[in-house]
């Protein structure tokens, strides 16, 4: 018997009594849902996917995202986006940076996709992040050097977007960004540069290279986020992130996640029915992220981002489940904090919730769709490959042979 079987045994009655036992406390309100909004609900979904084929000397990878249009008259619209390529520097982050060029993808298809008057359903949290680019440079100082990286290297934006960037203009970069026809621009564009050498870390700026990229590639999530649920907001829809698989403890701060506690106190007083309670409501996005504000602003002051992030964006959470006897799972509502306050919009959000196609469990069906469109396929990669034409030596564990 493996050591890893005997120690599950040995440790069984110990998980056991956590997992099944008594429900640990949680003071929480289990409020009926809303009524379902009547008639047809218009919504869009997104869902994004990534894979990659780690060769034996560097890793290729790719991204793809998929979203769609439901109207309330029964008309259907799709768009998908993606992207092959290379983390470069392929050191830097890899992990988080694929991931960030996943979610401008993903934005970038809502974008496209935002129903009129009804929900913009994401998969996930809201990818709101601003990163980070190094202590020793602000986010203007990392933005300039971006905007002299691009203005030197112009021919590496070629067909990308509009424009260059003469001047070390902040701005300019954002203009950039804004007006990019191809996405991730960013990624697409250091790829760009790697070719052509422009990307020198071994320089007397290398370490200020680094945070240059790092600002860009921020930049341009933020941007994009920012603009899909401005779009949103403007078309009387109300952007819901869905969050089926939480680990969050924030909610009931005991040690499993806070959706296994609820559950498990309503399973133990017998209620299985539809319902939700309130978890948080952020009307910071320091206190979103659980952070103290500071003279410093975390966010850049370039067009209106700061404006948006700082004093418009609001959240609030709540654990909810949909269907007698479905699963919980917690949701994530943005709204505009000057326009609405969070009851009205999160039981219009969730009214709304109700009414599209639901599975038996009660979780969104186009949550479903999306994640199956978005898939990278194993086929695909391995078509990426053979589209890519190089010699492509697999990464192999022989090497810690004897």
């Amino acid at each position: 018997m493996s050591s890893v079987v005997a120690d599950a045994l040995e440790l069984r009655d110990v998980i056991r009594g956590l997992v099944s036992g008594a429900p640990e406390s949680c003071d929480f309100e289990w409020r009926s849902l809303p009524e379902p909004s009547k008639g047809p609900v218009a919504y869009s979904v997104e869902d994004g996917g990534q894979g990659d084929r780690k060769l034996r000397t560097y890793t290729l990878f790719a991204v793809k995202a998929w979203g769609a249009n439901f109207s309330d008259n029964g008309q259907f619209n799709s768009v998908q986006e993606g992207f092959v390529g290379l983390v470069v520097p392929q050191g830097l982050e890899p992990g988080q940076r694929l991931r960030l060029y996943r979610q401008v993808l993903e934005l970038e298809v809502s974008a496209k996709s935002v129903a009129r008057g009804g929900i913009a359903l994401f998969d996930g949290t809201p990818p709101m992040r601003w990163g980070r680019v190094g202590t020793e440079v602000t986010w203007g100082e990392s933005l300039e050097l971006a905007a002299r990286l691009l203005g030197s290297h112009s021919e590496a934006l070629k067909g990308l977007t509009q424009g260059t960037c003469t001047e070390p203009d902040v701005e300019c970069v954002l203009d950039l960004i804004s007006n990019a026809s191809r996405r991730p621009l960013t990624a697409r564009a250091l790829l760009r540069l790697a070719a052509q050498g422009g990307l020198d870390l071994n320089s007397g700026n290398g370490r200020k290279i680094i945070y240059s990229v790092l600002a860009m590639e921020n930049l341009e999530r933020l941007y994009l986020f920012k603009s899909v649920v401005e779009r949103a907001w403007s078309q009387n829809s109300i952007p819901v992130f869905v969050v089926k698989t939480s680990r969050s403890t924030s909610f009931c701060n005991r040690n499993l996640p806070d959706i296994h506690v609820i559950e498990s106190a309503l399973r133990a007083k017998g209620n299985l029915e539809p319902g939700y309670t309130v978890a948080n409501v952020y009307n910071s996005i320091y206190d979103y992220f659980g952070l103290k504000e500071s003279g410093r602003s975390m966010y850049p002051d370039v067009g209106d981002l700061r404006e948006f992030y700082e004093n418009r964006l609001s959240v609030v959470t709540a654990f909810v489940r949909l269907r007698r006897g479905g699963y919980i799972f917690k949701v994530e509502v943005v709204y505009d904090r000057r326009a609405q306050g969070y009851e009205q919009v999160l039981r219009e959000a969730l009214s709304k919730l109700s009414a599209i196609p639901l599975t038996a469990e009660g979780y969104p069906l186009p949550l479903l769709m999306a994640d199956s469109k978005a898939r990278v396929t194993s086929a695909e990669m391995d078509a990426a490959l053979r589209a890519v034409s190089l010699d492509l030596v697999p990464e192999s564990r022989s090497v810690l042979r004897v």
